[in-house]
Formats: C-alpha cells, structure tokens, sequence
C-alpha cells in the first residue's frame, strides 16, 4: 500500500466520522430516527461538498470530483450500516427503553 492510497482513503474515513459523530450527537440528546439519519448524512455531504469547493480558494489545493466522490461514499456507505444495524434492529427510539417495550406488551397482552 502506497503512502498516496493511504491518504486518499481518508477522505472516506473523514466524512464517516463526521457522520458518526453527527448521529451520537442526535443520540445523546434522544433525537435519532430514520429522518435525522437521513439529515444527518445529508449534512455530512453537504460539509464534503462546501469542503471541496473551499479549495478552489485555497492555493496548492484543487476541486477534484473524485474527491468528492470519495467524501459522499464514505458517508453513504456509513448510513447504510447504520441504518440496517442499528434503526432495523431498534425500531423504537426517542428515548424509549426496552422495558418501556416490555411493559407495554406486558399490558396489551393483559387487556387481550
């Protein structure tokens, strides 16, 4: 492995973080769901895409929409994960706890 393959890998590492990091936050304050998943990668790749286009500006850097491809996928690839191991296994969210599910079922069984 080249020392230029390694570096061009972490544009997908960076963005993957940053998405990550996106979705803990909406986490800890009990807002993740299937729509701030969604927003939040969103966001990442939005932040990918301003982040390309501020190096036009920037000298010794350029625009390259490889990078960017780059940058979208490792945010993209990111969500899926999430999505199908996370949000599929725990449907419920918002805070809701497993006992709270539990106990739910327990009274809806009692009322059957």
């Amino acid at each position: 492995m080249t020392l230029g393959f390694f570096l061009e890998s972490l544009h997908l590492v960076e963005f993957a973080f940053l998405y990550v990091l996106i979705v803990l936050a909406l986490q800890v304050h009990n807002r993740f769901s299937n729509t701030t998943n969604l927003l939040a990668a969103i966001l990442a790749s939005s932040y990918g895409f301003i982040d390309e286009v501020h190096q036009l500006f920037v000298d010794g850097r350029s625009f390259t929409i490889n990078d960017l491809i780059k940058d979208w996928c490792g945010v993209w690839i990111t969500y899926f994960v999430v999505k199908l191991k996370y949000l599929r296994r725990n449907k419920h969210f918002h805070g809701t706890t497993e006992e709270d599910v539990e106990n739910g079922w327990a009274s809806l069984k009692h009322k059957l």
